[in-house]
């Protein structure tokens, strides 16, 4: 026999192999439910990235419209001037205004008017209800089609009549969805007209914050020509790939966010593993011995049951991406609809093999080690009647090898995330708080002991189970500290920002913008909005639309590149604004305010942060193009801007002596006493040109998509918990054999359940306490530097989410405990000394 199993071929050890897996099937699979939770979520965030990513890489032609996209906020192309660019290239004119929409009971929404002219769209498709929509817009005099939000907000039905300004348009259809989206177009409401029927319409550059947009798409067999794009060069360029880049940045913030939360989850599954592998192995002591009286070597039996992991491994893994893509293929947010993208999730093998690579990792970094408790079982266990679970000892080469596969799997995950250099100080900051919190588990009991100083039956044997059972405290220290803390981190944030925005709306954020006013309407203005409100707080300042031209006589391209801070600066035309006093909300950080006198110079006044991520430093000249014109203009100083108070702020002043010589228009921001009682009715029959902007719908949509952002964050966060959780029911499975004698003592002694049950909860409240007074610590410094350095909002500490987090905590650790020990409560005490 000892011969046979020596000389055992291989195929016949495989053999053997399967069929004890397959007779212990249910006890090795549940090694893996931390870690097979752990994988769901890392493949729904892998899954979700590459789709997002190769949907948006897919589609961004039609996301653009084109080849190439031409924007301007000052002037249009001539009709001449089209057609020859025509030869070669498909073209759509799309003029884009901000407007007034009323319907018949005077109800208004503030609306982006897309004017499309006969080729739009180039590409994609504009669905629309009924089908033929844009076909009969093209056709219908004064027709118009309105998004589904509009016609929800307005109560207005196809064939009804809505007016923009004072002239009627006739609704003929609903758009559901349109191929090229822009940042008006992507989550506010919108409206379709026609070209041929715009001129009834008063429109100006400022007021109505109107963009002309050349969408060019290249004739087959038609090579690109840079002298067809000469024309252009004035005009703000886009093209397909700086559409995907824009989005994809946007997509990435998020997927970064969730991808190193799950990676969190799949290292604190990694001690629930271990935990499980060992309990699994300790419970198979007898039949480890039995296996060596045969002539079994160490080696053979632990690579016996390294495959039969591996196989379970390799089946969860499978599962898990499989289960992620089902799970995924429910999910259709509006977001994903918008962008046209097609998310039908696949099978893909890079994606499963890179699942399952982490995966290995994880078990070979905490699950292999243990396997070598295997070489400590001897065949004396089989003459022993009771056993006792076998020390794991990492030698310095176990340590090394332990330390190598960590690396690899920290830089593979940080090349493969989005943001490799903020992913590896995340992990620095993750491994440090773990750290923090095992050195936290490994206080003396000794010292509570003195503390507490209680003579209590219970009390002693908490204190005196803490203390014998200190791997346990250690494990659920470390996992739930790690877990609360990112909990607290994010409610604390989302409570700050929702904070700080309802506080800046109620106490220094006016109402309404008011843009479009002339010169000549600005009594007439006032008057009307004193009469609606004779306590609303009125500021009307002038305004201008301006481009940088030149830095220091260089070209903008030379000097500030896309990755820039402040590129938005350069990108575009601005809106510029002039103001004899300093504005009230902000402060001079560098330079001195102009002083009133006569002059025929410009002089500027900068964002300071503009100029600091620019390199722009006092005396420095910037040359602008206000209305066609180049005008070089001295820096004078910088100003530090209070933007988050939603009042009117320009990155732009010039001095009022030049200022106030150029063609304008003006801006006023209102605030009312009572906003539910403001009725606009009179000032449009009036003013029917003015555009107003609804701070507050601003805000609510802000707080709307913040708080779907966190809610994602606490939700994966929780399931951090829940693994951490998973984890230490698996720790007290690994120690609650050592606790049936404990408590078949007690029982003789004469403690009854409730006592025991006691003691447990004793024993949940004293490691909980340490661990959320830590875990609060840690969260209020994260918290504090995000809102103050990244948000630049005030911070608030919540009691509220404080208490509520701590408290479904405690909740959450005491039923762990009394769950998870109730089945060794269960155990009949003469039974037992029986060896039964």
């Amino acid at each position: 026999m000892v011969k046979l199993s020596y000389s055992m071929r291989v195929t016949q050890y495989y053999k053997f192999c399967i069929k004890d897996l397959i007779k212990n099937k249910i006890k090795v699979l549940a090694v893996f439910p931390s870690l097979f939770i752990s994988l769901i979520v890392f493949a729904l965030i892998i899954i979700l990235r590459n789709e997002l990513e190769y949907g948006v890489n897919a589609n961004s032609k039609i996301l653009l419209g084109g080849d190439f996209e031409f924007s301007s906020k000052q002037k249009s192309f001539s009709n001449e001037k089209i057609n020859k660019i025509r030869e070669n290239y498909f073209v759509t004119e799309v003029i884009e205004f901000t407007s007034i929409l009323r319907n018949e009971n005077e109800k208004s929404k503030t609306t982006r008017i897309k004017v499309i002219d006969d080729f739009y769209p180039l590409l994609g498709n504009v669905e629309t209800e009924p089908i033929n929509a844009v076909e009969e817009l093209k056709k219908t005099p004064n027709g118009i089609l309105i998004n589904t939000n509009i016609q929800k907000n307005l109560g207005i039905k196809v064939g009804n009549e809505i007016r923009i300004q004072n002239v009627s348009f006739q609704v003929i259809g609903i758009v559901r969805s349109l191929p090229d989206i822009g940042s008006f177009f992507l989550f506010g409401d919108y409206a379709l007209i026609n070209k041929k029927y715009l001129d009834d319409l008063k429109l100006d550059n400022l007021g109505s914050f109107i963009q002309y947009k050349y969408k060019l798409l290249k004739k087959e067999l038609k090579n690109i020509k840079t002298e067809d794009l000469e024309d252009f060069k004035d005009f703000r360029k886009k093209t397909p790939i700086d559409v995907s880049d824009d989005l994809n940045k946007n997509i990435e913030n998020f997927i970064f966010f969730l991808s190193i939360i799950s990676a969190s989850s799949l290292l604190i599954s990694g001690i629930g593993l271990k935990n499980s592998l060992y309990s699994f192995l300790s419970s198979n002591q007898k039949k480890i011995a039995i296996f060596k009286s045969l002539g079994f070597s160490s080696k053979n039996i632990k690579k016996l049951f390294l495959i039969q992991t591996v196989i379970i491994l390799i089946f969860c893994t499978f599962l898990a991406y499989i289960l992620s893509l089902i799970i995924l293929s429910f999910y259709d947010p509006a977001f994903i609809k918008s962008l046209n993208i097609n998310f039908s999730p696949k099978f893909k093998l890079e994606e499963y093999v890179l699942l399952q690579v982490f995966s290995m990792l994880i078990f070979f970094i905490f699950g292999n080690p243990i396997l070598e408790i295997v070489e400590k079982i001897s065949v004396v266990e089989l003459f022993r009647n009771s056993s006792t679970n076998p020390i794991i000892y990492y030698s310095k080469k176990m340590l090394i090898k332990i330390s190598f596969l960590v690396c690899i799997f920290l830089g593979i995950f940080c090349y493969l995330n989005v943001k490799p250099l903020e992913t590896f100080f995340f992990f620095i900051f993750f491994i440090i708080i773990g750290f923090f919190f095992y050195l936290l588990s490994k206080i003396p009991i000794g010292v509570i002991k003195r503390i507490l100083n209680i003579k209590d039956i219970v009390v002693k044997i908490s204190l005196k189970n803490m203390q014998t059972f200190g791997n346990l405290n250690s494990i659920v220290t470390v996992t739930m500290g790690i877990g609360i803390t990112l909990l607290l981190f994010i409610g604390s944030l989302s409570h700050n920002i929702n904070t700080e925005l309802n506080n800046t709306l109620k106490t220094n954020a006016p109402d309404y913008f008011f843009v479009g006013i002339q010169e000549n309407e600005i009594k007439k203005f006032s008057r009307i909005i004193e009469s609606i409100d004779k306590n609303s707080m009125q500021r009307i300042v002038p305004m201008i639309s301006a481009r940088i031209e030149l830095i220091n006589n260089n070209e903008i391209d030379k000097l500030v590149t896309k990755n820039n801070n402040s590129y938005w600066f350069v990108n575009g035309e601005r809106r510029i604004s002039w103001s004899k006093k300093i504005p009230f909300n902000n402060t001079i950080t560098e330079g001195f305010w102009w002083k009133e006198k006569p002059t025929n110079e410009l002089f500027l006044s900068i964002d300071h942060k503009v100029g600091k991520d620019l390199g722009l430093k006092i005396g420095d000249k910037i040359t602008l193009n206000i209305y066609g014109k180049n005008i070089e203009g001295t820096i004078m100083n910088f100003r530090k801007i209070n933007y988050k108070d939603l009042n009117i702020n320009f990155a732009i002043l010039i001095n009022p002596e030049y200022g106030s010589k150029l063609p304008h228009e003006f801006l006023s921001s209102v605030k009312f006493k009572n906003k539910e009682e403001v009725n606009f009715v009179r000032l449009f029959e009036n003013l029917p040109n003015i555009t107003y902007i609804d701070l507050t719908e601003f805000v609510d949509k802000s707080q709307t998509f913040l708080r779907k952002l966190f809610l994602a964050g606490i939700s994966i966060s929780s399931l951090i918990v829940f693994i951490g959780l998973l984890v230490i029911s698996s720790a007290i499975n690994v120690v609650g054999k050592l606790k049936i004698y404990q408590n078949l003592v007690f029982k003789i002694l004469g403690l009854n359940k409730t006592k025991i049950f006691l003691v447990i909860i004793f024993e949940s409240i004293v490691i909980f306490i340490p661990i959320v007074i830590f875990s609060l610590f840690f969260s209020t410094i994260l918290s504090f530097l995000f809102s103050k350095y990244l948000f630049g909002i005030n911070w608030y500490f919540s009691p509220l989410t404080f208490l509520a987090i701590s408290g479904l905590f405690l909740i959450a650790l005491v039923f762990t405990f009394i769950f998870s020990n109730n089945k060794y409560l269960k155990i009949n005490t003469y039974g037992f000394i029986r060896n039964d």
